[in-house]
This record gives C-alpha cells, sequence and structure tokens, in this order.
C-alpha cells in the first residue's frame, strides 16, 4: 500500500455527510447574521461560502486543530451563550482526539461551530482585532483540513485558493484606491451635517438646508464610489466587504435622510417669522417645528445606522471614523433639541395662548450689584398673539415711591431670598412689609430666579399690573441693540448717542454731560433722567417697528452677552424655566460639583456711587493637596482704578463720608459649606455667613481707596474621593462687572 492510500485511509472523509455539514454550518451564519454582510445577496452568499468551505476543510483537520479553534472562538467571545457553545465544541473536539476516533463529521461539525462562534467574538481591546483572530483562526484550520486531503483534492483546493486569493489582491488594489477619496467624501459630509446642526440652532433654516444638501451629495458620492466597479470584488472578501459594506451603508443612509432633511427645512419661509408692523406671525413660527422634528428623526437615523454597521470585523480607522461621526451627532443632539424646544415654546411666548406681560429692567454695572448692576429704568412689554406693545416706561425710583405711599409685603417672594437679603428692604419696612429702597437693592442675589420671582410679587404692589415673566439687560445690550436702531438723539442733553458709545455712554458719559467734572457736589440732574428714559423707549420702539434682523444675525450678536449673564429671561412657567436654563438665559447659578466644589466672587456698591465702572477683578480658582487633604483654592483680586477728582461726585463720590474715590463694597464669596480660611494680604479678615441656591456665601465689607488692591485667599475642604478626575473642574461662574 502506497502511502498516499495509507494517508487517505487514515483520514477518510464521507464526502456527502462533510458537505452537509458545511452546508448546515453556513445556512446557520446567514441566519443568525452574525456581522453586518447579511444584507444582500452577495453578501449572503460570501458567508454562506466562507463558513461552507472552513467547516468542510475541518472534516479532515487535525482534531486538535479543531478544538483549538472552538477554543479559540470561546476565549475571544463577549456573550456568554456564545462562549459556553465555544467551550462545550472545544471539550468534545479534546474528547475525539483524545480516543483516537477518526470521525470526519464529528471534527466537521466542531469546525462549523468554531467557524460561527469566530463570527461573533468580540476582543474587549480594540476593534478589528477580533477580525485578525477570527480570520487567521480559520486559515489555519482550512489549511491544516487541506492537506489532509487527497492530492487531488488537495490540488483542486489550490486552484480554489489560487482563485480566491486573485479576488482578495484585487479588492485590496480597488479599495486602495478608493478608500482615500471615500473617506475625503465622507468626512467633509459630516463636517456639513455639523454645520447645518449649528446653523439650525441659531434660526438660519436656510442656511442650514444648504449645508444639508453638501453633506448629502459628500455621502451619496462616497457612496457611488463603493457600488462602482473598482470596489465590486471587495464584497467577495469576508473581513474587507464587512468594512466596505459598512460604509456603503452609512454614505446611502446618510444621502437620503441628510436630503430629506434639507427639502423639510426650505420650506420654512424665514421671512414669515421677522417682525412686521410691531407684528410676529405665530402661525408661521408654529410651522416650522415640523420640520426642526424631521431633522432631529434624520439624526436619529444616522445615529442608529451607525450602530447597525458596526461589528467585530471592523478595522481600527474605519471604527475611528464612525465613533467621531456618532459622537459629534451626540454633541449636537442637544443644540438641536434646544431648537425644537424653543420652536415649540414660542407661540405662548408670543402671546398665542393668551396675553402676556413681560417686566424689562434695564441695570448698570457702574453700581455694582449681585447680579451685575442696579435697576435704573424699568419697561413692561405686552404680546398677545403675536403684537407687541411697549406700555409704561420709567424709572426705579417710580415704583419705589409707590411702595412709599402704598406699602407692600414681600411674603410671597422666595423663603431663602428673605432669608438672607430681607434685611436689606424686603421685611425692614413698616410692620416688616417692603422699604422703599426694595426695588434699589432687588438685583443684590447673583441667582437670577430670587431678582424675577421677588420682582414678580412687587411690581403690582408698585404700580404696575401683573406680570409673566422678567428679562433684565445691561448696557452692553443696549449697544448691541443699538447696532440695528443706529443714533438716538437726546434732546435733554443735546447729544446723539451712536451705537459704538452706547456702553460708555450710560456707563460713564451720561454723567460728565450732566454734571462736568464736579467732583464737589452730588447733585440730581431730571434731565439726564429724562433722557435716559428716552434712549431705553427709542430703543425698544425702533426694534419692535422692524429693525431687529434675521435670527441667526441676533442670535450671533446677543450669545455672548448671554454666556456673560448680562442679558437674562425668567417666566413663571416652569417648562420655559427649564428651557432658558438650558440655554443660558435663566441665570440661575449653576450647582456646585459634589468632588470638586465651586467658586464666584461678587461685588454690591454700598457707597451709592458709580464708581464701579473703573473696578477691576482678578480671579484665580484651583486644587491643591494641602497636609494629604483635597482643598479648593481660590485667588482674588479686586482693584480700584478710580481717579481722586476731574470726575462728577455722583460717579467717584459716595453718601458715606469717605474721600473722593473710595469705593464701599460688599464682597461676597461662594463657595462649598466646609470653609477652612479666608484671609486679605495674609491676615484672617472677619465674614458673615449664609446660603444662596445651594452655596455657602461668605460676606465682608471693604473700602478701595483710589489704585487699592484687596488681594484675597479662600480656601475650602474637599470630600475626599476614591474617583477624583485626571483634571479637576470645579464650578464657576462670573458676576458681569463694566468692565469686560
Amino acid at each position: 500500500m502506497t502511502d498516499e492510500a495509507r494517508f487517505v485511509r487514515r483520514n477518510r472523509v464521507h464526502e456527502p455527510r462533510a458537505i452537509a455539514v458545511a452546508a448546515v454550518a453556513g445556512v446557520a451564519a446567514i441566519v443568525a447574521d452574525a456581522s453586518p454582510t447579511g444584507s444582500t445577496i452577495t453578501d449572503a452568499l460570501v458567508l454562506f461560502a466562507t463558513v461552507g468551505a472552513v467547516t468542510w476543510a475541518s472534516a479532515s483537520a487535525a482534531w486538535w486543530a479543531v478544538a483549538l479553534a472552538a477554543g479559540v472562538g470561546a476565549a475571544v467571545a463577549l456573550q456568554p451563550i456564545v462562549a459556553l457553545v465555544g467551550a462545550l465544541a472545544f471539550a468534545v473536539g479534546l474528547y475525539v482526539g483524545l480516543r483516537r476516533e477518526n470521525s470526519s463529521e464529528v471534527r466537521a461539525v466542531i469546525g462549523g461551530v468554531a467557524t460561527n462562534v469566530l463570527l461573533y467574538s468580540e476582543l474587549d481591546v480594540a476593534f478589528g482585532v477580533s477580525a485578525v483572530v477570527g480570520v487567521a483562526t480559520a486559515v489555519a484550520l482550512g489549511v491544516s483540513g487541506r492537506w489532509r486531503r487527497p492530492s487531488r483534492r488537495r490540488r483542486v483546493a489550490m486552484r480554489v485558493l489560487v482563485g480566491v486569493g486573485g479576488v482578495v489582491v484585487l479588492a485590496l488594489i480597488g479599495v486602495g484606491l478608493s478608500a482615500a477619496s471615500v473617506r475625503s467624501e465622507l468626512s467633509n459630509g459630516a463636517a456639513n451635517a455639523r454645520a447645518g446642526i449649528d446653523l439650525l440652532s441659531t434660526g438660519d433654516y436656510l442656511g442650514a438646508a444648504d449645508r444639508f444638501d453638501d453633506a448629502a451629495q459628500g455621502f451619496a458620492r462616497g457612496d457611488d464610489r463603493l457600488n462602482g466597479p473598482i470596489a465590486l470584488p471587495a464584497r467577495l472578501v469576508p473581513g474587507v466587504a464587512q468594512n466596505v459594506g459598512a460604509v456603503a451603508t452609512l454614505s446611502s443612509s446618510g444621502a437620503d435622510a441628510l436630503a430629506e432633511a434639507a427639502a423639510a427645512l426650505r420650506a420654512v419661509d424665514p421671512a414669515a417669522l421677522a417682525i412686521t408692523d410691531s407684528r410676529i406671525d405665530v402661525a408661521a413660527v408654529r410651522d416650522v417645528e415640523a420640520p426642526l422634528m424631521r431633522v432631529a428623526a434624520v439624526v436619529d437615523d444616522l445615529d442608529a445606522t451607525i450602530s447597525e454597521v458596526r461589528s467585530p470585523w471592523l478595522l481600527g480607522r474605519l471604527v475611528d471614523e464612525l465613533d467621531e461621526l456618532d459622537a459629534r451627532l451626540d454633541d449636537e443632539r442637544p443644540r438641536l433639541d434646544n431648537a425644537i424646544d424653543t420652536v415649540a415654546l414660542a407661540p405662548q411666548l408670543l402671546g398665542g395662548d393668551g396675553e402676556r406681560r413681560y417686566l424689562v429692567l434695564f441695570t448698570s454695572p457702574s453700581e455694582a450689584s449681585g447680579l451685575g448692576g442696579y435697576v435704573g429704568n424699568y419697561a413692561v412689554v405686552t404680546f398677545d398673539d403675536g403684537r407687541i406693545e411697549v406700555g409704561e416706561f420709567g424709572r426705579r425710583s417710580e415704583l419705589e415711591q409707590v411702595v412709599r405711599q402704598q406699602g407692600a409685603s414681600c411674603a410671597e417672594c422666595p423663603p431663602e431670598f428673605l432669608e438672607f437679603y430681607g434685611a436689606s428692604g424686603f421685611t425692614s419696612g413698616p410692620d416688616g412689609g417692603v422699604a422703599p429702597r426694595g426695588w434699589s437693592n432687588i438685583t443684590m442675589p447673583a441667582h437670577f430666579p430670587y431678582v424675577a420671582e421677588t420682582a414678580e410679587v412687587l411690581f403690582p404692589q408698585s404700580g404696575g399690573a401683573p406680570i409673566d415673566g422678567v428679562f433684565v439687560m445691561d448696557p452692553y445690550v443696549v449697544e448691541a441693540l443699538m447696532t440695528y436702531t443706529g443714533p438716538i438723539e437726546l434732546g435733554e442733553l443735546g447729544v446723539t448717542v451712536r451705537p459704538r458709545d452706547a456702553a460708555q455712554f450710560i456707563l460713564v458719559d451720561q454723567y460728565v454731560e450732566a454734571f462736568g467734572d464736579n467732583s464737589v457736589e452730588r447733585e440730581s440732574n431730571d434731565e439726564r433722567i429724562d433722557a435716559l428714559d428716552t434712549l431705553g423707549r427709542e430703543v425698544i420702539v425702533r426694534l419692535l417697528s422692524g429693525a431687529l434682523p434675521e435670527p441667526p444675525d441676533l442670535v450671533d450678536d446677543l450669545a455672548p452677552l448671554v454666556a456673560e449673564r448680562r442679558l437674562l429671561f425668567w417666566t413663571n412657567d416652569a417648562n420655559e424655566q427649564e428651557l432658558f436654563d438650558r440655554l443660558g438665559l435663566l441665570g440661575a447659578m449653576p450647582a456646585l460639583d459634589p468632588v470638586d466644589g465651586g467658586f464666584s466672587v461678587s461685588v454690591t456698591n454700598i457707597g451709592a456711587s458709580k464708581i464701579d465702572a473703573f473696578l477691576e477683578r482678578r480671579v484665580e480658582v484651583r486644587i491643591d493637596d494641602v497636609d494629604g487633604e483635597r482643598v479648593l483654592i481660590d485667588d482674588v483680586e479686586l482693584t480700584n482704578t478710580a481717579p481722586e477728582a476731574g470726575l462728577p461726585a455722583y460717579v467717584i463720590g459716595n453718601a458715606v463720608g469717605l474721600p473722593s474715590g473710595t469705593s464701599r463694597l460688599l464682597v461676597t464669596f461662594y463657595g462649598p459649606s466646609q470653609l477652612r480660611s479666608l484671609t486679605r494680604d495674609g491676615e484672617p479678615v472677619g465674614i458673615a455667613v449664609g446660603t444662596e441656591a445651594g452655596w455657602s456665601t461668605y460676606q465682608r465689607v471693604v473700602d478701595l481707596a483710589p489704585g487699592e488692591t484687596a488681594r484675597y485667599e479662600v480656601r475650602f475642604e474637599l470630600p475626599a474621593s476614591d474617583d477624583v478626575p485626571a483634571e479637576a473642574r470645579p464650578i464657576t461662574f462670573e458676576q458681569p462687572l463694566a468692565a469686560r
């Protein structure tokens, strides 16, 4: 008997049974859909042929090879059931091998199970590793089985391998030629999609539609290249096919979805959303919600597609691209949600469900207060089914005069506000009511909801009608709005205020125009007060008469001022408050970080001057290890740059008998409750302790002579934590000052 005959006899294979087992294993792989390539007939055939070929070869493979393949699959499987199946196949392989049984059908079954298990396997290290392990194991199993077949079948197998190898080479060449251009198209498409969402958040619907169209075209070009003749051979190669299929699926879905989003947005008419004759079309605003919802659905579909095409077969670079796109979509989705919620709530804010009245408080940080500055003027704006009217416009002193004559109660004001600020005019009036100076001190809290809720209680008792919300804006907001209204002539003072000079005029120049350089007498001036009234009223009237720009321009101009807490908005509707909080408009103090704490400092002018236009502030916040404990250390410098003379006493004088140019401030430090120390220039100082909006407060009074700097160091103990982030991130927020 020849060596060939003895070899065949020792490794006899029942071919019909081996082929049957191979067919069953291939069908099982398709039914289980272990990889994302089962989405087309070609993909299914590739998967069937690959699994079937390895299973057929396993019928004559060495017992240790099939057992090892099953063991490898079990070792790299993340799913417990899959790992258990692989482990059982491994045990059966060992049993067959140790008993020296030549059962080709059993080896084929083990090989088929091992191949299917490898399709499910996924090492928890990096995408693509599982594919390498799976392919390497399957190739080793196939080669082992091929060399144990009779020579005639080995020759046939070799021809098949050569043919398959040629297809693989062609596939790799095709993929290599198209990969760079496809990646470029998809990257540009993703960038345009993100830019479109950015534009949506500013209300630029047509600009967003253009970007979505560009994104759709980029994805479509990528899809065309992946389905072209150059990349077609890649669809026949397991491993490569999964990567090409994933990108093709994403490209096709992205192109269709983004084109649909662009079409939806083009249905929006921006002109219908503009203010015309002091009116906004509420119905047109409502019509915007449906297109935005469609865009949100598109983003969700893209996110779902990214999840669907994921597979352990995907190579690292492709996974990185998918991860980046997925992360960017996640980052942009909150902005899209904000845009949708804004459009959904806008009709009721515009009086579409009934009249809404808003109190506008004009503040000036030249006389600093915790929220930013003291209130100077006020206005009432009414919205009724989109129709906008400016009601009364007056001075803070007028509200205080009504309180002085008729009295007022703050019993319905926020309890914590009363506990901390009640003695500042809110519970110190007759019979525990509001003192006339209550409206002067209403902006002492840094937490704007306290200010707005108190204004809602007091305004109807101060000569006004009930209100539904409160705006706050400082001189820099007025300056930004005047870029739309143009210069405003103030006949009372004989000056014209230009947009670029508006903030400086409100902060300092109005007093110079009224009083000259008189730094001795603190005189009143009705003409100056009337001029300021004229300025505020004229700005609002011109804006509501059609001077406002398109929403995207308005958002771009005002967003920095919202971030600086110079423009704030509160209403008495909980859903609206939640939206404003997300948009940064609510002006609520953020929550302290439970691990890293937080810090802020505010100043309140208690010298009755406008000297804070010359106040400079520097704050440095850090976390250090002090004696084995985590300590939040805050360095604060406050500098008074005001001159001793040369400006009106109304600006650099004071009502407490201090030398001209001296600033008297109530300084409030905000932080955690575990205060370790508070020093000025290295010396401990006394403080008054309180709470505000979940923060502990530490207050003291400081007098700053012209050119003087107060240097404070505040230390807080932080809780010990095993989960301390590598980079400490204490929560901070800033009081808006006159100096930007």
